[in-house]
């Protein structure tokens, strides 16, 4: 770094420095010291960090489109192929090192803070100019001019690296760091439109990853996405509530569904394909859903009539001569159901990711009813509060879905642990049960024990056996109990 400052009569010698810049990149040693001592001794002067950007969108520019050969020739050997993936990926994760340890210029109109490794004046090439502080001369350039600059170099360096073809963990790692330390720096962030929308197009977690930088373009920076609610709704599967980004996820789906301008079809797409999730997430999945539906029945009083709806009988002709072929194919299940109970259809079409077609306005959210009765106590609690009337806004309040979005059986168990139980549950019968299962559990089924007459014997063996071990000299009565 001495001879980058003096090697060129005091200027900065930028081929030196790119040299410098490119054996750190192409390393295959491991280069986070070298990487780390930059940052700490060099990354704060502000011409280093501008001819950093500059070396590396040139590296990037070479890398793009082409293969590391690390000085050999190519092979189509298998072999050499996956070396020179290897190879590729390492370089690649160097210079996201490299690139993600230099710090941004923040806008600012004061130059007192604004340090120079070398204060000597540029070569004059357009492509390498090195900002300058202002001075009392005409010709020095202002800190909004050098913050310009800056930016300028900052962005070309960022968007060659994205073009590069990222390993698959760099890839998420990117994502989950876009928003905050890339996007409000570029000079103009639209830029990463198409980046971020070809990465929420991917599905499953990227998607889930892509959304934070894709929901700070639309909401901050004017971005349209025709399609974005799709594909969020797409995203509503079991699986995300067990990612490692969920938390995240939930709060942006909650912001997403905060506007009173949503279309009511889409409201209850959203809350009727949570309700459904219920069913198959575990209790910390079930904590954050119901959180959710609590604020989108406050915040879209129009599908309030959702909660509790029986099947209408004005749904027109063409939808009763579905329903009654729908009812047609079930006849068998019939049998099956509860003698107390009346066979209803979900007019939902949970299969349907178009959530304008999913039906979910002549469905009801009945899936609530078994959350009522959940195994875990603090999933029975929250549901409670979806039977209160949510259109009074005076008298209730929207959940904050962040106390519910990282939760998990760890923090569900931690917190039952640490609460004060006034009364204890006791699990009893009123009366001495004679058998597992009631008549009513399984309708049209029969639990008979055919006995023979080894069997009989046997327990009458054994049951006289235990008594006489057990029989103080009191008279004790044996009776049989048979099994329905």
């Amino acid at each position: 770094m001495e001879f980058v400052k003096v090697a060129n009569a005091g200027q900065f010698h930028s081929a030196i420095y790119h040299k410098l810049l490119r054996s750190i990149v192409h390393s295959m040693d491991p280069v986070a010291f070298l990487v780390d001592l930059l940052t700490s001794k060099y990354f704060k002067y502000i011409d280093i960090r501008y001819y950093t950007f500059i070396s590396l969108t040139k590296l990037a520019t070479t890398l793009e489109g082409k293969d590391v050969t690390d000085g050999r020739s190519a092979s189509t050997d298998s072999t050499d192929e996956n070396q020179l993936s290897s190879n590729m990926e390492h370089v690649i994760h160097n210079m996201y090192y490299t690139i993600s340890n230099v710090p941004p210029l923040e806008s600012s109109n004061d130059t007192s803070n604004i340090e120079m490794w070398s204060r000597s004046e540029s070569d004059g090439d357009a492509a390498d100019k090195q900002p300058k502080p202002e001075k009392h001369n005409k010709n020095a350039l202002s800190a909004a001019k050098i913050a310009k600059k800056m930016k300028l170099k900052f962005t070309k360096a960022w968007i060659g690296f994205l073009r590069l073809p990222l390993p698959l963990d760099l890839y998420k790692e990117v994502l989950v760091n876009l928003h905050q330390a890339v996007i409000p720096h570029l000079s103009n962030p639209i830029m990463l439109c198409d980046f971020l929308t070809r990465s929420y197009d991917i599905g499953g977690v990227v998607s889930v990853i892509a959304l934070s930088s894709l929901y700070v373009l639309m909401t901050q920076y004017g971005l349209e996405y025709p399609n974005f609610y799709e594909k969020l709704y797409a995203l509503l599967v079991p699986s995300i509530f067990m990612a490692k980004h969920r938390a995240r996820f939930f709060q942006l789906l909650d912001s997403c569904l905060k506007s009173p301008l949503l279309p009511a079809y889409l409201a209850a797409s959203f809350a009727k394909k949570l309700s459904r999730l219920l069913l198959s997430v575990p209790p910390s999945g079930a904590l954050v859903i119901t959180a959710l539906i609590h604020n989108i029945l406050r915040r879209h009083p129009s599908i309030n009539c959702l909660v509790h709806r029986e099947d209408s009988v004005d749904e027109g002709k063409d939808d009763l001569r579905k329903d009654e072929a729908i009812a047609a194919n079930l006849d068998d299940a019939k049998t099956g159901a509860m003698p107390c109970q009346k066979l209803g259809i979900d007019h939902f079409n949970n299969e349907e990711n178009n959530p304008k077609k999913s039906c979910a306005m002549r469905s009801s959210l009945w899936e609530i009813d078994t959350i009522l009765h959940h195994y875990c106590p603090p999933a029975s609690r929250l549901a409670l509060s979806l039977g209160n009337d949510l259109t009074v806004r005076a008298k209730t309040s929207e959940v904050d879905v962040g106390d519910f979005s990282s939760g998990s059986y760890a923090t569900i168990l931690g917190a039952e642990i640490s609460r004060r139980v006034k009364q204890v549950p006791l699990a009893f019968f009123k009366t001495t049960p004679s058998s597992l299962f009631s008549e009513t559990d399984f309708a049209g089924w029969t639990f008979n024990l055919e006995e023979t007459p080894e069997l009989i014997s046997g327990n009458d063996e054994s049951a006289t056996k235990g008594l006489s071990e057990h029989d103080h000299g009191g008279a004790v009565k044996r009776q049989r109990i048979e099994c329905p």
